[in-house]
């Protein structure tokens, strides 16, 4: 699923369809997009003059979740006892 622009543009959108996304077959997908959009816009804030908006603080606390929420979903299919809960 290729992502335009816009799309990547739009980070913060991308972020909170990872974090509330119910689906677990899914996340893994939520998550790389979400990753992609918030790396593609740091991009763009670092070619462009310093603004101290927050946006910057943002993208990294945004970054540090989704690597938790990663981690968390990979601990929780390699845990047998979530996986027998599971199914």
């Amino acid at each position: 699923m290729g992502e335009s622009t816009e799309d990547l543009r739009n980070w913060r959108g991308l972020y909170k369809a990872a974090l509330f996304e119910s689906d677990t077959s899914k996340l893994p997908w939520r998550i790389e997009e979400a990753r992609k959009a918030l790396i593609f816009r740091s991009r763009g804030l670092f070619k462009t003059p310093p603004s101290y908006d927050g946006e910057t603080e943002a993208i990294e606390n945004a970054l540090y979740a989704l690597q938790a929420l990663g981690n968390s979903l990979k601990s929780n299919t390699r845990d047998p006892r979530h996986a027998a809960r599971a199914g």
